[in-house]
This record gives C-alpha cells, structure tokens and sequence, in this order.
C-alpha cells in the first residue's frame, strides 16, 4: 500500500513513462495518488501543474519505488 512520502514510478504497463519518478504527496479519492514528479523526464511525458508539479494519478497504473 502506498504511503505519503514514497518514492513511485509508472507500472510497466504504461510504455514510455517508466523514467518518471515521483513523490506521493496526497491522496485524491479511493483510488487516486497525487504525485509531485522530479526529473528530467517527467515534464516531458506527464502532464503536469506547472505552477508546482505535481498531477493526480491513478494508483493501479503506480509503483512503489522506495518506502518510507
């Protein structure tokens, strides 16, 4: 189960989005993470809030790099 704080990326079920990772920083609903995304790759293949960038991601298609 994913906590806020984990490091996550893009399941291999999503083809050209396995380099982003990101941060959970909250969730939105049952079954929706939002993700504050930090490389290079991620502002180009996701799209994100520029004023902060983050954006709202479905968990299924999410997976736990790192724990806290």
């Amino acid at each position: 189960m994913m906590k806020i704080g984990d490091m996550v990326k893009f399941s291999e079920v999503l083809t050209g989005l396995g380099d982003c990772l990101g941060i959970v920083i909250g969730f939105n609903g049952a079954s929706c993470v939002d993700v504050r995304w930090m490389d290079r790759h991620s502002a180009r293949a996701v799209e994100i809030d520029s004023r902060n960038g983050t954006s709202t991601e479905l968990a299924e298609f999410l997976e736990v790099v790192s724990k806290t």
